[in-house]
C-alpha cells in the first residue's frame, strides 16, 4: 500500500473515562460525585459565553480559493475541471488580494507504480481489496511565483533540475518494453495555488485533501483532448494512474482506471452521458456490437483483417487468453501505423490496466489470444 497523505489520527486509545467530564479516575480510588455550580458561577460562565459569541470569528487558515479558467477567448469559469482539445490556450487566474504572496502547484500522481483495488482469483473472477492508496507528490511552479493568471500548459513541464533528474530516473519503469512518462500535449494535470498573507495561507482544494480513493474532484484538473470523437476523449486520460478493478468514480474523475473503465469513461465524456454501471471486459464483450472474432499469434490475426472493411479506429479488442474461460482484456484500435491496410503487429493501440493508459503496437497490448472486435452502440 501506498501513502499519498500522512495524516495523524485524531484520537488515541487510552484508559477509561469514567469521572465526569470524561477525566480518567485514577487506580483504585471512586469518582468523585460532582460539584454543585453556584448561582454567581453560572452567571460569570453565561457572561463569558456570550461575549465569546460576540467575537468575530477566527479566520480559517486554509480558507478555500477558487481557480477561475479559460479556454481561448471564452468566458472565465468558476468550475473546477477543463477539458481543452490540444492546441487550445487555457488561463487560470485567481482574485488578487493585496500584499500576499502567490505561489502555484502542480500535483503530480506516481503513474510509475501499478495500483490494485482486487486480486484475480484461480477461476478468473475479481475480488475487492479495497482501494489502493495512490501516490502524489507536488511540484511548485517557480516560473508563476507572484502571477495571478498564469498560462499553465506553457510551463507544466517544468521542474527544477534536481527534481527532473529524479523523476526521469523514476520514470524508467518499463511498461511493455516502454518507459513511463507523462505526456505533456495531451491528458490530464492538477494544480493548486496558495495564497500567503501576514503569515496566514488561504489554498484551492489540493493534496491536503486526497482521501483513500485519491485526489477529490474539488482539486483543479484539466484534461487535454486529442480531438473531439472517442479517441480524443481517451486520450485525455494520459497521465491517470492505472488501478486494477478501478472503480466507477475513480474512473469518472480521472482518480484511476483499468483498462475496461477508461474506455467506459472516455465514451461516457464524448457522449456526455452517465454510465453507473462498472463494467468488466466480459460485460462488456456481452453488451457492445460484436464486428469480428479472430485469434491473435505473436501480435498478428491469423486471418486477414483489413482496416476500413473490417475494423475501424476506435474499435475495441478484446481478448480471451489461451485456457480461459472469460476475456481478460481490452483495447481501442488507433490506427494502420504501417500504412499496409491489414491489422497486424505494427499498428498502434490504446490501452490501460494494470499500468496507465499507454500507446503500444498491437504485441505491446497483450492480446495474443482468441479476440472479439467490439463496437459501441448509441443504446450503451
Amino acid at each position: 500500500m501506498r501513502s499519498m497523505v500522512t495524516t495523524r489520527a485524531e484520537g488515541a486509545p487510552g484508559r477509561a473515562a469514567c469521572a465526569p467530564g470524561g477525566a480518567p479516575c485514577a487506580p483504585g480510588r471512586a469518582p468523585r460525585a460532582p460539584r454543585r455550580v453556584g448561582r454567581t458561577a453560572r452567571v460569570l460562565l453565561a457572561l463569558a459565553l456570550t461575549c465569546v459569541a460576540a467575537l468575530p470569528a477566527a479566520r480559517d487558515l486554509h480558507a478555500a480559493v477558487t481557480i477561475e479558467s479559460r479556454i481561448g477567448d471564452g468566458q472565465w469559469r468558476s468550475v473546477s475541471a477543463v477539458s481543452p482539445v490540444k492546441g487550445e490556450r487555457v488561463f487560470l487566474r485567481v482574485d488578487e488580494a493585496p500584499d500576499a504572496e502567490i505561489r502555484w502547484y502542480r500535483i503530480i500522481p506516481d503513474v510509475s507504480h501499478c495500483y490494485s483495488n482486487a486480486r484475480r482469483r484461480a477461476s478468473g473472477a475479481h475480488e475487492w481489496n479495497g482501494y489502493d492508496r495512490i501516490a502524489y507528490e507536488r511540484v511548485e511552479l517557480e516560473s508563476f511565483r507572484g502571477e495571478w493568471e498564469i498560462e499553465p500548459l506553457r510551463v507544466v513541464s517544468h521542474v527544477g533540475p534536481v527534481e527532473g533528474v529524479r523523476r526521469w530516473l523514476r520514470s524508467l519503469s518499463r511498461v511493455f518494453g516502454r518507459p513511463v512518462r507523462d505526456r505533456k500535449d495531451v491528458g490530464s494535470f492538477w494544480f493548486q495555488v496558495e495564497i500567503e498573507r501576514d503569515g496566514e495561507v488561504d489554498r484551492s482544494p489540493g493534496l491536503e485533501d486526497a482521501d483513500h480513493r485519491g485526489l477529490p474532484p474539488s482539486v483543479f484538473r484539466l484534461s487535454i483532448r486529442d480531438g473531439d470523437g472517442f479517441l480524443g476523449h481517451l486520450a485525455s486520460y494520459f497521465n491517470v494512474p492505472g488501478v486494477f478493478g478501478s472503480s466507477t468514480y475513480q474512473s469518472e474523475n480521472y482518480i484511476g482506471v483499468d483498462c475496461a473503465d477508461v474506455l467506459v469513461a472516455a465514451y461516457s465524456g464524448w457522449k456526455g452521458k452517465t454510465i453507473d454501471t462498472n463494467y468488466s471486459v466480459a460485460m462488456l464483450v456481452d453488451e457492445l456490437t460484436k464486428i469480428d472474432e479472430f485469434d491473435v499469434r505473436l501480435g498478428n490475426p491469423t486471418r486477414r483483417v483489413l482496416w476500413g472493411e473490417d475494423i475501424r479506429p476506435g474499435d475495441l479488442i478484446a481478448v480471451r487468453y489461451k485456457g480461459s474461460r472469460q476475456y481478460g482484456h481490452i483495447a481501442a484500435l488507433l490506427s494502420d501505423a504501417n500504412g499496409d491496410g491489414r491489422l497486424d503487429r505494427g499498428d498502434r493501440v490504446m490501452h490501460a490496466g494494470p499500468m496507465p493508459l499507454v500507446v503500444t503496437g498491437l504485441p505491446g497490448a497483450c492480446v495474443n489470444g482468441h479476440v472479439a472486435v467490439l463496437r459501441f452502440h448509441d443504446r450503451f
